[in-house]
């Protein structure tokens, strides 16, 4: 592996830990801003998600949609076809607008954090440099 890819794959990593410490604060502060929590889940897992391909030498499409990048890795890795993506891709864009009624209770935006942490550990443990 090049250094250069390297650092590519690194920055996808680093940004996604961005965005999952991002989601973290949000549940934690007062009041919640559970949205945005959900909508950093998302991002940290499709950042996930496109590492792990990446790594493995893929030049990943640019998409937003969680399914389709599990689909992608588990051509990789199986463990990643059983992953349930529960209804993250909802906070990819349609989060972003104010009329999407996306209204997450704080049991569904823990879920959401808990599908990031879920991802993160199955990517950064394959995604390993020698």
């Amino acid at each position: 592996m090049t250094p250069a890819l390297k650092a590519y794959i690194d920055s996808w990593l680093n940004e996604a830990g961005q965005d999952l410490l991002s989601a973290q604060r949000l549940r934690e502060i007062e009041p919640m801003i559970l949205d945005n929590a959900c909508f950093h889940c998302q991002q940290a897992i499709e950042k996930y998600l496109k590492a792990f391909p990446i790594y493995h030498g893929l030049d990943i499409e640019r998409t937003h949609n969680i399914i389709f990048l599990l689909s992608e890795c588990a051509n990789f890795d199986p463990v990643f076809a059983t992953i349930d993506p529960l209804n993250i891709n909802a906070y990819a864009v349609q989060g972003c607008y104010p009329d999407s009624n996306l209204l997450p209770e704080v049991e569904e935006a823990k879920a959401y954090y808990q599908l990031a942490l879920q991802v993160r550990f199955l990517v950064t443990e394959r995604v390993v440099f020698a």
